[in-house]
């Protein structure tokens, strides 16, 4: 979202003349795009469209790769700029040679090519999955972006701006349909205002609810909007309300697996959401078990082996509540110690999860909060 706002913005400030622009933008998603081929033809249709040229359905793969070229070469010649954004560049990464990241890379190599490749990737450690060919053409600049803050929700980049902005209509939005814009858009800062949705949306950032799912809520908002007598009424706080309930509820189905675990299965879970919330969110059991020793100084009253934990953190996996990302089947033994995962589990759902647990120490939950212990552990 932050990109899209840049480029929006950078594109209002160098794009002056319509029909003539001077900055372009290529996006390509991971989801959609992962496939060589179809990225590469992607590619020569957004550069077809946004630069007024003609594109051809029927190009190969090698036509769209001397196309790409060519087009660059062209745009430096009449000072024109492309900005290339890759979303869910890990995706990329799984292609056999990494062709796409390798050639697109490789053309910024010139100093005549006016272009620049934006890489957008949840994992700290995406340039490790980097081919070798494709990490020497690498800038190694990196902007990390830290999520939303629950604490300053007054803030201009808060749950509530991002949600209002999302329900909010532009001004050139119908332009002969003014009023009913302004009715609308002052529907969206009242319910918004509403205490029953202020409470509903605090809820929701305890849960760990994302900008993407966001979009979600304010989707399931827009949709609910009730129509009478041939006009669009406004949107009302239940409305809102409502879709971040509705949320919610989605989350509550992990809540009851988590009341079910042994504490030290519990300690595995929140040694594993204290690595994600330090930034790493891809990490592997020896990592947890080294987070779990580091909380020195603990008096628990039991004692644990290195085994039992090894037991405990294959447990939850089997359970679906931490997911092996690169999961190896003759990966066995030790070396499945060592294999990368991911917590499936909101911080949110884990709060729930030991507020009800009916043997949950007192400890684990100010370990949660990131509170200082005063207790000890040790593992033989």
């Amino acid at each position: 979202m932050v990109l899209q706002r840049v480029l929006r913005s950078s594109m209002a400030q160098h794009n002056t003349e319509p029909g003539n622009p001077t900055l372009g933008a290529v996006q390509l998603s991971g989801v959609l795009h992962c496939d060589e081929r179809i990225a590469f033809q992607e590619i020569a249709h957004q550069l077809c469209s946004t630069f007024g040229i003609p594109f051809s359905r029927s190009a190969s793969f090698d036509d769209n790769l001397a196309f790409f070229k060519e087009v660059l070469a062209e745009l430096q010649r009449a000072f024109k700029t492309v900005v290339f954004v890759i979303d869910q560049l890990e995706a990329f990464m799984r292609a056999a040679k990494q062709t796409l990241l390798y050639n697109v890379l490789d053309a910024l190599q010139h100093s005549q090519v006016q272009a620049v490749v934006f890489g957008v990737s949840c994992y700290f450690d995406v340039q490790d999955m980097m081919e070798k060919r494709v990490r020497s053409r690498f800038s190694n600049r990196k902007v990390f972006l830290n999520g939303l803050c629950a604490a300053q929700q007054d803030a201009e980049e808060s749950h509530a701006a991002v949600l209002s902005s999302l329900l909010h209509l532009p001004d050139s939005f119908a332009p002969h349909e003014q009023a009913r814009v302004k009715q609308h858009n002052s529907s969206v800062q009242k319910a918004l205002a509403s205490q029953d949705v202020k409470a509903a949306l605090q809820e929701a950032v305890m849960a760990g609810i994302t900008p993407r799912e966001l979009t979600v809520v304010a989707l399931s908002c827009l949709a609910s909007l009730e129509g009478q007598g041939g006009q669009v009424l406004g949107l009302l706080p239940h409305h809102v309300a409502g879709a971040l309930r509705g949320w919610m509820q989605q989350l509550d189905g992990r809540v009851p697996a988590l009341q079910g675990l042994s504490v030290l299965e519990l300690c595995m879970l929140v040694a594993a959401q204290r690595l994600e919330d330090r930034g790493t969110a891809v990490f592997n059991f020896e990592m947890v078990l080294d987070e779990f020793m580091g909380a020195k100084q603990m008096q628990l009253g039991f004692l644990w082996s290195r085994s039992a934990a090894w037991r405990a953190f294959r447990d939850v996996t089997d359970q679906g509540l931490i997911a092996f990302t690169a999961s190896r089947p003759g990966s066995r033994g030790m070396m499945q110690r060592y294999l990368p995962a991911q917590l499936r589990v909101a911080k949110g759902e884990l709060q729930r999860g030991l507020a009800g647990h009916s043997h949950c120490p007192d400890f684990l939950t100010k370990w949660l909060r990131g509170d200082a212990l005063n207790s000890y552990i040790s593992l033989a």
